[in-house]
């Protein structure tokens, strides 16, 4: 796209180690630069539909605010995440029927198995997941054939990135058969349709996360070695996506913000779902002080990211004022994407009944519950909730905004609507 309604795009490319593929160089005299990053299960074309889609609501939208003088552009990220058409950890019927699922579940482990080759490519990775597969047949059995499938999952992947925020720290640490054990029980990993209407939190090992209907053929997979080893290969996924939206942020976005400071007068991040991560990841590396606004739409990190009390991963984007304006967080319990590893994550802690779901849980979503457990002050309470487009808001510089979606949001893929857009043109800008 050279342009998105009249203002002009960029594509900035980058592989999965962060390293940008192709230049990018913005028109002079640009004042305002948006760099906006998609989610960890998107194609490209999702991508440039979310972009689009944000935009054009932003260019309609945009008359109803003093942008005098201000010279816009647009860079479009576009990160390694693959489109996975089970990302939700759910044993399905219709993923069940697709790959014909047996009652025992083997074919759906060799089927996620073979989906992880699209993550891990190298020859040496693909032999570990041809290893793991070959255990699959003992698993239920022998615990050296449980050690084999843990052994090889894991060391496809980088601990440097494991903290306590999603367990990740206890997945490394645990011994095979500590792991296998503490998720053999099946995880939902959303909250119940019935429960969602009040709000209420889901109650981990409740039992089986099935699409409706239940899940044909599945059988004796559930409550088994089995089912721990689907736990893990999803929580496998969400850590290769978590730790590469962290590294593109980091090696690749924070250093083409900090070569774009020097030509614009203001840097506006937005993220959707792990893109929110990977922004969040670019605002802590950078140098530069003219990142004018932080914007995440049902962002996939912790609550407790930006937390002192925590000691947050993010925490250091608060401390040191990373951010000159408003940090927006878009939150909805309408989002049963978001919390992604969390019950994984509080089963592999052994959480056996702990509520999941809500802002007093250790393990929650930012997009779910927004930035919790915050200093007195860090967060504006005086504007806690997203508004129709024609309403205005009081944003202050420097604090979060914790922005409750229900009314507006229907699902973690809803974050273009011209409510959202409508809150972010007042993070930047003044009504007329």
């Amino acid at each position: 796209m050279a342009d998105i309604a009249g203002i002009p795009f960029f594509e900035a490319n980058f592989d999965k180690d962060g390293k940008l593929q192709d230049a990018v160089d913005l028109p002079a005299r640009m004042t305002d630069v948006f760099i906006i990053s998609h989610g960890w299960n998107n194609t490209k074309q999702d991508a440039e539909n979310l972009y689009d889609a944000f935009f054009k609501n932003f260019a309609d939208l945009k008359k109803n605010f003093d942008l005098t003088g201000r010279q816009l552009a647009i860079v479009g990220v576009y990160w390694p995440s693959k489109k996975f058409d089970d990302l939700a950890f759910e044993v399905g019927q219709s993923n069940a029927a697709a790959i014909g699922v047996s009652d025992d579940g083997e074919a759906l482990l060799a089927a996620k198995l073979d989906e992880l080759k699209e993550l891990f490519t190298a020859p040496a990775e693909i032999q570990k997941l041809e290893a793991a597969k070959a255990a699959i047949a003992g698993i239920e059995t022998s615990p050296a054939e449980r050690k084999k499938f843990v052994s090889n999952i894991r060391d496809l992947l980088n601990p440097a990135a494991a903290n306590r925020e999603d367990a990740s720290d206890t997945f490394f640490q645990s011994s095979e058969e500590e792991l296998m054990e503490s998720l053999r029980i099946p995880i939902a990993a959303t909250v119940p349709p019935e429960a969602a209407a009040g709000g209420a939190a889901l109650e981990v090992g409740a039992g089986p996360a099935l699409d409706e209907g239940g899940g044909a053929g599945i059988g004796s997979f559930l409550d088994s070695f089995k089912t721990a080893a689907l736990n893990i290969l999803n929580y496998t996924t969400y850590y290769e996506m978590k730790t590469c939206a962290g590294t593109v942020g980091n090696n690749g976005v924070a250093p083409l913000v900090d070569k774009f400071a020097s030509k614009v007068d203001r840097i506006h991040l937005i993220g959707h779902s792990f893109g929110g991560r990977l922004v969040t990841a670019a605002a802590k590396a950078s140098t530069t002080n003219r990142l004018a606004s932080l914007t995440l739409l049902q962002a996939a990190f912790s609550h407790n990211g930006f937390s002192k009390i925590m000691k947050g991963f993010f925490r250091n984007v608060i401390e040191a004022k990373r951010i000159a304006g408003p940090i927006l967080i878009t939150n909805t319990k309408n989002d049963k994407a978001v919390g992604l590893a969390y019950p994984i994550a509080s089963r592999i802690n052994n959480d056996t009944t702990m509520a999941i779901g809500d802002e007093n849980d250790k393990f929650g979503g930012i997009g779910r519950n927004g930035a919790q457990k915050m200093d007195f002050g860090e967060v504006d309470t005086n504007e806690t909730v997203l508004r129709d487009t024609a309403e205005k808001y009081t944003f202050s510089a420097g604090k979060c905004f914790n922005l409750r979606g229900d009314s507006f949001i229907k699902d973690h893929g809803d974050v273009t609507g011209k409510q959202i857009v409508n809150a972010m043109l007042n993070a930047i800008a003044k009504p007329k």
